[in-house]
């Protein structure tokens, strides 16, 4: 699991701490097994992702026969609570080969599961599996997006061919995952490869395009999204405009366009965001 702005998280516990603050969690130590097996009694969503992030460097053999069930707990963040705190542990080289198996057996919940773990491990062996997993059929459009979501937490150059292709994937939940994921990929500055999707019949997976053109700051793309401008969702326009500001698009491509959704969008978001972009545009 990624902590975010784990030291602050600490600094901020100290201070609470010191001042006399009772059960804040201080991350990566202070946790026990009693603690553990509380918050999983408790099932406690919260509760379970302190004590796994205080339990960080915590000698317990017998925690992880505790903590292995979460793995297909129903709420993700305990997932993901659980395979952070599993790629720490000494048996962690057991629980990415179960991992890697389960990929291989027709259970789409499993699979999933599977892969929210796999992509805690960011481990760039998981990466083949991941991508036979992510064109399966058998598989669900959930579980299928997972996989994309696992390559993109792994988010090695490796892992862009297989997302890549997936974006010709029938199903919206698994495009809109690649082309997050896609993102992330370390060196990855194509987006070009999000072109065709903005006028992809699925509204998220509209947006998502707009967003990966404007953070991959494609200039090429400017043109698609002045269309994007007058789509039918809100999110789509929004995700547009600030395209346009990001890549700073030329003033005779964008300009007109911005100007009107600045003057007459029925959203007062994209109205602000337009406004803005205008002043992000180039000769």
């Amino acid at each position: 699991m990624r902590i975010q702005n784990k030291l602050g998280i600490v600094v901020v516990s100290s201070v609470l701490a010191v001042a006399g603050a009772s059960g804040t969690a201080l991350a990566g130590r202070g946790g026990s097994p009693q603690a553990i097996q509380s918050a999983i009694n408790a099932d406690s969503v919260d509760a379970i992702q302190a004590e796994l992030e205080r339990a960080e460097h915590l000698v317990c053999a017998g925690c992880t026969d505790m903590v292995v069930p979460l793995i297909d707990h129903l709420n993700y963040r305990v997932r993901q609570a659980a395979a952070w705190w599993l790629a720490r542990r000494g048996t962690s080289r057991s629980v990415f080969v179960a991992m890697l198996t389960r990929l291989s057996q027709p259970d789409s919940l499993a699979a999933r599961n599977a892969a929210d773990v796999l992509g805690e491990f960011h481990a760039a062996s998981a990466i083949p599996a991941l991508s036979a997993a992510l064109t399966n059929p058998i598989y669900s459009g959930e579980a299928r997006a997972a996989m994309a979501h696992a390559l993109g937490q792994i988010a090695t150059p490796a892992t862009a061919a297989p997302l890549t292709l997936a974006l010709t994937d029938s199903n919206p939940l698994v495009k809109a995952a690649s082309l997050q994921a896609l993102r992330e990929v370390e060196g990855f500055h194509d987006g070009m490869v999000a072109v065709p999707l903005v006028s992809d019949a699925d509204p998220q997976v509209r947006a998502e395009a707009a967003t990966t053109i404007g953070m991959m700051h494609t200039r090429l793309a400017a043109n698609a999204l002045v269309q994007a401008l007058a789509d039918p969702d809100a999110l789509v326009r929004k995700k547009a405009a600030w395209s346009l500001g990001a890549i700073g698009a030329p003033l005779a491509v964008a300009g007109p366009s911005l100007q009107t959704a600045a003057s007459h969008d029925p959203n007062p978001f994209v109205r602000s965001i337009a406004q803005v972009a205008i002043s992000r545009l180039t000769q």
